[in-house]
């Protein structure tokens, strides 16, 4: 379960209500200044989102410091927390679907519990607010409500120079809403939709006094689901203070908590009736192999701070640092791939069953300082950055696998069964397995950021001590590694800007190996390494902003298990080239689009415990896909205050087997919205609005992605369909 989050820093601090995630142009401009923000009549917005203005054109995530994504020799997608409103997204994996070269959603509509994506066919690691969220020792991983961000960026390709341990694919950089500079505001919106969805969201906040500025959010939400009787929910709470100490040194503290009563039930349908042909017939998308007292809690508190202070002459300090703390507990009857008498019965309708339990808790401390500052040499302006940063994390599991009963697929019959509500309780299990997995690690890094005329030269390095303990049987492996970014950007007075990088990237791996002198120790770290070539076009006068990448990566050192003993070794490769576009445009006559394309091939070149996978497909790697979006939002007129619009998300074949080429069928669907302002009906309104959001109107039933190697698939999401009545004051 790698599953990590990023946050950029927040920048500016300014508030406004945007309309959809395909926002004017004018918008997101350079002028951020909060008066600006709130009172440009020529930028009317009508989500109700309370938020830090940041130009969609403008990146911290690439070089941990503010930098135009058009003068950045990386890929990198920017998502608001106005795009979050508008699209009416309920978590990070339905915000990257309208990212280029990610396979979202790994598991459907009947495991929402992760974060579960591929990243140019990687696993990506995520950082919330510059600090990485480390997860715990097996099913529990740390996940952040979409209530509680100010934006996301995807930095594309190996980025471990600035942040350490990391995957090749790039990383989910996450950030937190923080105060603004304002007197008093706050926004509420509660929605009710499909499978009886309801969610209730708050912000407010305020200053106290010239020098103190608060903020404080949560929300309340939950669903059944798609699957019988899966069900999710949550309470989450976050409060933040900044306090300027002086006219160059500021402070903020932040606080989250979030408890998951139930949180779906990690379910999964059987292939026989999915993807593969069952005399039968196809299971429904309803069905549920699982019972009704499948149960998965998590509880989650973290405390951060954030101190900055600006040196002058262009110099500033800051430093981070985050506690962290999570809990789980999991019980799961679940399907367990083939049917149970298919040898006996060509035409059976039971499928075999069976049962899991987890106790899981996990602490992690993580902390980043940062110098940074400009000078000249000569024609040449040097933007540097030095840092040291020092991450360490400590979790436990105890887990039990087991039995379960046979279900009939077609008519089936529950209660034939307890759900284990312990490890202790799973039924034939072979003991309960305690594991207490440690790691920890330490970073230099320096970059210096080189600008002459429209070139600009981006080059960096690190310099990293890692600790990994997968088990206290197996011996700890202590690594160093030096990883590194060169890139060279050329701007053009036209706007159109040629790029060229290499960068690589280390990540350890939570895993136990046969070493090559016969003993059982933690493996050695995975390699990346990245050559990335690219154009980015910015049309002079306007945010039209489109991006093109062609990208090989190579990841070395991957951990590969033998099919029959299940033992580990470290001698796989994994190969990811691949082609991207990106852009977001302002059309005339008040429409926005936005476009993203990826096609990519993601194979596996060497594995010394299977050589059956070579040259086959990573599970859950895409080949690609297509998403546009389209809106309508006049600024002028009798419809001024409203917007309707929509989109078309085409996903290619995505990999099914690791020993053959088998993929899962492509499927495209689409969605709708629409918005009105009703502040433009009367004044006495002013700060209300209603909004409809569907996604798959049409239905269409598809497959998602299937594990064949495990006789597993999920189905996705169907048609759902919300509204929601907003205020902002």
């Amino acid at each position: 379960m790698t599953r990590h989050l990023f946050a950029g820093l927040l920048m500016s601090t300014a508030m406004y209500c945007t309309p959809a995630w395909a926002a004017p142009a004018a918008a997101e401009g350079a002028n951020t200044a909060a008066d600006s923000a709130l009172n440009d009549s020529t930028d009317d917005r009508d989500t109700i989102v309370v938020t830090g203005a940041r130009p969609r054109t403008e990146s911290s995530a690439g070089t941990k410091s503010a930098a135009p994504i058009a003068e950045t020799p990386q890929s990198i997608s920017v998502i608001s927390s106005a795009d979050i409103a508008d699209l009416g997204i309920a978590n990070l994996n339905q915000a990257l679907r309208f990212v280029a070269g990610v396979t979202t959603e790994q598991r459907g509509s009947s495991a929402e519990v992760y974060d579960q994506f591929k990243l140019r066919g990687f696993d990506a690691p995520q950082f919330l607010d510059g600090l990485k969220l480390i997860d715990g020792a097996g099913y529990l991983s740390p996940q952040i409500d979409v209530s509680r961000l100010d934006r996301i960026e995807i930095v594309k390709g190996p980025a471990s120079v600035l942040y350490g341990q990391s995957g090749p694919g790039g990383l989910v950089a996450l950030t937190s809403k923080l105060p603004l500079d304002q007197d008093f505001y706050g926004a509420v919106a509660g929605t009710y939709g499909t499978y009886d969805l309801y969610r209730v969201d708050a912000d407010v906040g305020g200053s106290a006094g010239s020098s103190v500025h608060w903020r404080v959010y949560g929300s309340v939400n939950g669903a059944h689901t798609q699957q019988t009787f899966s069900a999710r929910e949550r309470q989450t709470i976050s409060g933040a203070v900044t306090i300027d100490l002086d006219h160059a040194t500021k402070l903020t503290l932040l606080g989250a908590y979030s408890h998951d009563p139930q949180n779906g039930s990690y379910g999964v349908f059987p292939a026989s009736g999915t993807l593969l042909a069952n005399p039968n017939g196809q299971l429904p998308t309803t069905r549920d192999f699982g019972e009704p007292g499948n149960t998965f809690k998590r509880d989650q508190v973290a405390g951060t701070y954030i101190f900055n202070h600006d040196f002058g002459s262009g110099w500033s300090f800051r430093a981070a640092g985050r506690f962290q703390r999570a809990t789980s507990q999991l019980g799961i009857v679940y399907a367990a791939g083939p049917l149970a008498d298919a040898a006996s019965n060509p035409n059976s309708t039971l499928y075999n069953r069976a049962s899991y339990a987890t106790r899981e808790r996990g602490t992690s401390w993580v902390f980043d300082n940062q110098v940074r500052g400009s000078f000249e040499t000569g024609a040449l302006r040097h933007d540097v950055l030095f840092g040291v940063d020092y991450q360490t994390g400590d979790a436990y599991e105890a887990s039990a696998f087991g039995s379960g009963t046979a279900l009939n697929g077609y008519a089936p019959v529950y209660g034939t069964m307890p759900v284990p509500k312990g490890p202790e309780t799973v039924p034939d299990s072979f003991g309960v397995d305690i594991l207490r997995p440690h790691q920890k690690q330490t970073g230099l890094y320096a970059q210096d950021q080189i600008s002459v005329g429209g070139l600009r030269v981006l080059l960096s390095g690190r310099q990293d001590w890692a600790e990994t303990r997968a088990t206290e049987a197996a011996a700890p492996e202590k690594s160093d590694r030096f990883t590194y970014r060169a890139g060279i950007l050329y701007k053009t007075a036209f706007g159109l800007a040629p790029y060229a990088s290499y960068s690589t990237s280390f990540e350890p791996q939570n895993a136990v190996v046969i070493r090559s002198d016969g003993t059982l120790g933690a493996a050695r770290p995975s390699l990346g390494k990245q050559l990335e070539f690219g154009a980015k076009y910015a049309v002079p006068g306007t945010s039209i902003l489109v991006t093109g990448a062609w990208f090989h990566i190579n990841q070395t050192n991957v951990v590969t298990y033998n099919p029959i003993t299940f033992v580990g070794l470290q001698g796989g490769e994994v190969r990811s080239e691949g082609f991207e576009v990106e852009a977001n445009a302002p059309l005339p006559h008040d429409f926005n689009a936005r476009l993203a394309f990826s096609r990519q091939k993601v194979r596996t070149v060497k594995d010394t415990a299977n050589p059956a996978t070579v040259g086959y497909g990573i599970l859950g790697v895409g080949r690609g896909g297509t998403t546009f979006n389209l809106e309508w939002a006049p600024h002028t007129g009798d419809l001024e205050g409203f917007a309707i619009g929509g989109s078309v998300r085409q996903v290619d074949s995505i990999s099914a087997s690791s020993t053959s080429a088998v993929s899962t069928p492509g499927f495209t669907v689409f969605d709708a919205l629409a918005r009105y302002n009703l502040g433009k009906l009367s004044p006495r309104l002013d700060g209300l609005a209603l909004s409809v959001n569907a996604a798959n109107i049409f239905d269409k039933k598809y497959v998602t992605t299937c594990y064949l190697d495990y006789q597993w698939c999920w189905y996705g999401n169907r048609r759902t369909v919300q509204g929601t009545i907003s205020y902002k004051w």
